[in-house]
């Protein structure tokens, strides 16, 4: 049987995962798939072999030109994550005619098109299930199982480390900082989880996400986002009283000729299967046309689960190296489903959960409400705590849907009313 020979840049806690799946599966792989995956090189800017792996010898080496100009290698796998050089060696390896397999979210999401592109010119494959959702399936549910479908929504708990944190606050009634702290500790969170916990993450992927299921090539700078660094133990409180559970959700939804794109704190129904997603798992959940109301779930992150799904990309153009099929080219630009525009934030109708830090005394009530009346609001349920004279308190509503430009321009007002002490809270809600 003729192998097909791997190279891989990259031997971090991903590319350990892989080394680790093709060195000791090989037998199973070969088994299940009919083909044969050897790992030729290893490039990585520390050539030593990580604990528990026996490497053949002369496999490691410093430098990437080593993999992308060996002659024998079919497969480039990239896992060095970053834009550059990432994108460099990824171009290099598509215009030396070799098949390239990533995991690379932020950069698929940022330079997707110009990718893609090559990959059709050069006339190879690029696989990048691992971009999404860790092992998870999405991108190959997108690219072919759902493909007759036209996608009306697409939302879900794309980041592992942020639905840690929100399923730490919500079991223990814990801050934020609290919930970080334990994350770190249990390796879920990065030494700088500004990427996971301010939402951009989860925007990369909504950028991917909406390419495959809208046809819609958007930059991630295009998709409104906003973390969780502020959400207080107070608010998952109160929303639970009233029956829902705080989730960092990215949403890409059709309304009209519009696609709504965004990232950001939501409060879905506690009996909601998103609102049963807890710690480092993601889950997203896709509407079709065709098939109805469908969910991915599973691990997000990790080394085994994104290689997982590197392992499967690699097998699969592996299949279609040894056949002599010509690569398949599935990303069309362009085809967006009808898609005329991507809708602003101002525009956005949906419900809100509000908090208000007020003074107790006569009148302040009925002067947040009245602002809000003004701006078409209309309130579905308040609340406000036993009085403490002189002292601020919370005043909590759920809204009906408004417009999302009127109710930032409702708290605008509100904020610089003297009896009230802090910015108001907002979060959005999904029904």
């Amino acid at each position: 049987m003729k192998n097909v020979n791997v190279g891989l840049v990259g031997f971090g806690t991903v590319g350990s995962g892989v080394v680790r799946t093709l060195l000791g599966k090989h037998r199973l792989i070969e088994k299940r798939s009919g083909v044969s995956v050897r790992l030729v090189k290893i490039a990585d800017k520390n050539i030593k072999s990580r604990p528990g792996i026996r490497l053949p010898g002369g496999i490691l080496t410093r430098n990437t030109d080593d993999v992308i100009n060996d002659k024998k290698i079919d497969i480039v796998i990239e896992l060095i994550g970053g834009i550059h050089p990432a994108k460099e060696i990824i171009i290099k390896a598509l215009t030396s005619g070799k098949h390239v397999v990533t995991a690379n979210k932020a950069l698929l999401a940022e330079h997707g098109k110009e990718i893609f592109t090559a990959a059709s010119r050069f006339r190879v494959n690029i696989g990048f299930e691992g971009s999404v959702g860790g092992g998870i399936p999405i991108i190959s549910a997108l690219q072919n199982s759902l493909v007759g479908n036209e996608i009306e929504l697409i939302s879900g708990i794309l980041n592992g480390t942020s639905n840690f944190i929100l399923s730490k606050m919500t079991d223990d009634n814990c801050s934020f900082a609290e919930a970080l702290r334990e994350a770190r500790q249990r390796g879920i969170a990065e030494k700088n989880p500004k990427l996971d916990v301010m939402g951009f993450d989860s925007r990369h992927k909504l950028a991917i996400l909406t390419l495959l299921g809208f046809g819609v090539s958007v930059k991630p700078e295009n998709i409104y986002v906003e973390g969780i660094e502020d959400i207080d133990p107070l608010d998952i409180q109160y929303a639970g009283n009233w029956g829902y559970t705080v989730k960092l959700l990215a949403i890409a939804k059709k309304s009209g000729n519009g696609l709504e794109l965004r990232v950001h704190p939501t409060l879905i129904p506690s009996r909601d299967i998103l609102a049963s997603v807890k710690d480092e798992n993601n889950a997203i959940f896709v509407k079709g046309d065709m098939v109805g109301e469908t969910l991915f779930y599973g691990r997000g992150a990790g080394s085994l689960p994104a290689a997982s799904s590197v392992i499967g990309d690699v097998v699969e153009i592996s299949k279609m190296i040894k056949s002599l099929r010509k690569p398949l080219f599935p990303i069309q630009m362009g085809a967006n489903s009808g898609v005329k525009k991507i809708c602003g934030m101002n525009n956005l109708a949906t419900r809100y959960y509000v908090r208000f830090s007020a003074i107790d005394k006569p009148g302040v009530l009925a002067g947040v409400s009245g602002v809000l009346a003004k701006n078409g609001i209309s309130i579905a349920t308040v609340t406000q705590k036993e009085r403490k004279k002189g002292q601020p308190v919370p005043i909590v509503m759920l809204t009906h849907e408004a417009n999302e430009g009127w109710m930032n321009k409702a708290l605008a007002v509100i904020d610089k009313m003297p009896f009230i002490k802090k910015k108001s809270v907002k979060i959005r809600m999904e029904i």
